[in-house]
């Protein structure tokens, strides 16, 4: 039977980087529907959703009758969350149940696919060592709280009469990515350095964390493994996004560095420095690999070096669009 798939949030960054994926991984017959809340971009075929808006959640869903439900849409950012937890859990958990009740009514035998974070961990990571799904839910952040609640919602509303994928995936980057992210926050920087937009000085927060780094690539790839493999999967079921080893966020200057090739300073700036810092966060992604088979594939290399030349390409032809010069020569691998 063709597959019909609901994504909500597809505008994003994981989700422009998913109906790319999905593209290249679905068979003939199989349908995506991309959806967004306003305003729609001009480049991407997009109906128009608000997951808040229940009552338009279950209208969709009613017309749609996917049989898959990638739930994305959300708050994202952890600072924002803090700043506006309102909002946060308004968004996240409301619309969370929305998503899961209208897949319950109205796709009956659907999969609702919940994207969560590896933050709904929180303090857990303390004990050090990798944390696999099994792990004790101790959030830190109004964010990861927000996630953790969204789970659970999720997982009683479709437990009895439906078919729910939860996954967890940890800090995740790439071409794309807004710099409220610690590695396009860093590569931006070094855009305009490389450019001569800026003087060669760095301002970075904590560089001592930790994190478990995937590329947004190899996210995608898992979740659309899910959606193609979901019949072989149990009726609720959560997995870790994880690439199993860990980075110090230090150490991603010197690979910028070592792609850009040019120089800069660094220096600290207490404005960077994200507040209730977790030293080492360490997943454990073995069942995902044991259910599907899903391991990561995109040299850690290469992730930086796609993002350093997204940032270049753009900040290069921002400066051609206002007038102040021309488009910098292509950076490597344009």
């Amino acid at each position: 039977m063709a597959r019909r798939i609901l994504i909500t949030g597809s505008v994003g960054f994981v989700g422009r980087h998913l109906l790319r994926a999905l593209s290249a991984m679905l068979p003939p017959g199989d349908e995506v529907i991309a959806t967004a809340l306003a305003p729609l971009p001009p480049d991407l075929p997009c109906r128009q959703l608000d997951v808040g808006d229940a009552a338009a959640v279950r209208a969709a869903l009613r017309e749609l009758r996917p049989t898959h439900t990638v739930h994305l849409a959300g708050l994202a950012s952890p600072p924002e969350a803090a700043r506006r937890p309102g909002a946060a859990w308004q968004v996240n958990v409301a619309g969370t149940i929305n998503v899961a009740e209208s897949v319950a009514a109205e796709a009956p035998g659907g999969m609702l696919l919940c994207v969560s974070t590896a933050e709904v961990y929180g303090r857990s990571f303390l004990a050090g060592r990798p944390l696999d799904e099994a792990a004790l839910l101790d959030p830190a952040t109004v964010y990861a709280r927000s996630k953790a609640a969204a789970e659970a919602a999720a997982r009683d509303i479709l437990a009895e009469h439906g078919r729910l994928v939860i996954v967890r995936p940890f800090n995740h980057t790439g071409p794309g990515q807004d710099e409220r992210f610690v590695v396009p926050a860093f590569a931006a920087q070094v855009a305009r350095i490389r450019l001569g937009l800026a003087t060669p000085v760095l301002n970075v927060g904590n560089l001592s964390a930790e994190r478990d780094f995937l590329d947004v690539r190899d996210v995608v790839r898992a979740y659309g493994e899910i959606i193609l493999g979901s019949d072989a999967l149990p009726a609720v079921a959560t997995f870790n996004v994880a690439s199993g080893q860990l980075r110090r966020i230090g150490s991603i200057l010197d690979d910028l560095r070592d792609a850009a090739g040019c120089a800069f300073e660094v220096r600290h700036d207490p404005e960077r420095q994200r507040p209730s810092e977790i030293p080492r966060m360490a997943g454990d992604g073995a069942a995902l690999s044991r259910a599907l088979g899903w391991r990561p594939q995109i040299d850690w290399r290469d992730t930086v070096g796609a993002i350093l030349d997204d940032w270049t390409r753009r900040l290069a032809h921002e400066r051609a669009a206002d007038g102040t010069g021309p488009p910098a020569a292509p950076a490597r691998g344009a």
